[in-house]
């Protein structure tokens, strides 16, 4: 079971009433309900920062001329492939930049 850490946060009382009552209806504690829209909170506005990066990078990309980005794409498959000879050929897929950038500094190893 993961660690769990008390915060406290300050709310309006008419918010505090909107949250006991949802509580109630799921039948669940106030904790639970706030770790739950906190969750979902995190997950859209990570998604949403995946999405700005990627959109930010295509319109780099493409500003570039043809040449740049095949020079551009031949210096990142260096980099993603390490040196290393032809291999079999494989997908790298990540669902966050976090998790990219995670996956790059340790090595960008492939997953077995």
């Amino acid at each position: 079971m993961p660690a769990t850490v008390i915060t406290s946060i300050s709310l309006a009382a008419a918010l505090r009433k909107r949250l006991d009552r949802e509580a109630k209806r799921l039948r669940r504690t106030r904790s639970f309900v706030v770790a739950e829209a906190i969750e979902e909170y995190l997950g859209r506005r990570e998604r949403e920062a995946f999405a700005e990066g990627r959109e930010r990078t295509l319109r780099e990309g493409l500003a570039r001329s043809p040449a740049e980005r095949l020079a551009l794409s031949e210096g990142l498959w260096l980099e993603l492939t390490q040196g290393r000879g032809p291999a079999a050929p494989w997908t790298a897929a990540f669902d966050t930049f976090d998790d990219y950038e995670r996956w790059r500094r340790s090595g960008g190893a492939r997953a077995r």
